[in-house]
């Protein structure tokens, strides 16, 4: 076969797998009109992911993002944009998405208090795509939320890791496969 058209396919199938795939999980998606009515429930913390809109290919890997309040999200939405915070229920305002919220069950208090020093120490910035995870100025959505779990347990002295396919890079349907995040069901 042509070297040529190998490579095309090779191409052709990764960009379908990043646009159609979607993680096998046990999770249901929840309406944001469903979100925003039940976000009393969400707690500093939660991971919320939008599901992917064949309409909007800056959507096609996905988006999350974190509670850094019980009230407020904190984000980097899309290349060449600021680090921003936003209230919940502004953030879910899109009548025709979808989300999942996820909870990491061993966020107590003393991770809550390391994690919010951590929200404020590097919630700042541009977005920036980098291929390595560890690098702590480089941001995109859910590598911000990957990293401030994993560099907050490293501050308490523990690893832990909510990339489930633990690559080289986070995308938000990779925290769907986390085994140590549940779904809050709203």
């Amino acid at each position: 076969m042509n070297c040529k058209f190998i490579k095309k396919m090779v191409s052709f199938i990764f960009l379908l797998l990043m646009i159609i795939g979607c993680s096998n999980n046990p999770y249901k998606w929840e309406s944001t009109q469903i979100a925003i009515n039940n976000s009393y429930k969400l707690q500093t913390g939660d991971i919320i992911i939008k599901d992917k809109l064949i309409t909007d290919p800056i959507s096609w890997l996905g988006h999350s993002s974190v509670m850094i309040s019980d009230t407020h999200i904190g984000d980097f939405p899309m290349p060449g944009s600021d680090y921003y915070t936003i209230s919940v229920r502004a953030w879910l305002n899109e009548p025709n998405r979808k989300v999942i919220v996820l909870r990491y069950s061993q966020f107590n208090q003393q991770f809550k208090e390391a994690f919010l020093k951590n929200v404020e120490k590097y919630g700042h910035g541009k977005y920036r795509t980098s291929f390595f995870k560890n690098n702590d100025t480089d941001f995109y959505c859910s590598k911000f939320v990957w990293f401030l779990f994993s560099k907050t347990a490293q501050d308490l002295g523990y690893n832990l890791d909510l990339d489930s396919n633990k690559g080289p890079i986070i995308f938000p349907y990779d925290f769907l496969n986390s085994k140590n995040l549940k779904q809050v069901i709203l």
